[in-house]
């Protein structure tokens, strides 16, 4: 609940001020397609939301694991003592990389596909948002690598006489051990719901502001 409300406040507010300050200038708007400004403001508001979105999403993967006790709390405390401040932040590169690239591909490639659609009014838009959402899910193996690196950052497997802390040191050594481990295919583990996720959310935080807006 905390990492949908202020993930979603950053992201709306990065992109659509970078998107309406870009479409607002007239020497902008006459060099770059709306579907290009749509891909800039998307990555950089994907970039922003990453600051909330990674002390989240770990704190989400350790208490799904066990850490403290199954609790939030709990595990925040485990996370804080082991690691400090700075273990809150790992993996934040590939939770960085996920958050640009989604975002980056959900309002550029909804904005690419808007003209294409035959069909009017509020169902083309959702058509088109889902149709951006989906393609965005090329990029699952950025969310693998941050669900393997963060999960390893409390796990026993990360400390200083671990064999495997190398392994993970870094998000592309991260996939390397992935597809080590299970193939090609194990980087996109799980693309069925993310597909569903991705889908909504690219239609609320992308579609609806857009209708809204006009």
């Amino acid at each position: 609940m905390v990492e949908g409300c202020f993930s979603g406040a950053v992201l709306l507010s990065s992109k659509e001020t970078i998107r309406k300050t870009l479409s607002a200038s007239t020497v902008i708007r006459k060099r770059l397609a709306p579907a290009t400004i749509g891909f800039i403001s998307g990555a950089c508001g994907g970039a922003c939301q990453a600051i909330v979105m990674t002390p989240c999403s770990l704190l989400v993967t350790a208490t799904a694991a066990g850490a403290g006790g199954g609790n939030v709390i709990g595990a925040a405390r485990e996370i804080w003592t082991r690691k400090g401040a700075g273990g809150f932040y790992r993996g934040s590169g590939a939770v960085a990389a996920r958050q640009a690239t989604n975002w980056f591909s959900r309002q550029g490639i909804t904005e690419l596909v808007r003209p294409k659609i035959k069909i009017g009014g509020v169902p083309g838009e959702i058509l088109a948002g889902c149709l951006g959402g989906t393609i965005s899910c090329w990029n699952t193996p950025f969310e693998v690598a941050r669900i393997y690196s963060q999960t390893h950052s409390y796990s026993g497997e990360d400390n200083e006489h671990s064999s495997r802390r190398k392994e993970h040191h870094t998000m592309f050594a991260t996939m390397s051990d992935v597809v080590k481990n299970r193939g090609i295919g194990g980087l996109f583990a799980g693309i069925g719901p993310r597909i569903v996720q991705s889908c909504y959310q690219t239609v609320f935080l992308v579609t609806i502001p857009r209708v809204l807006d006009s």
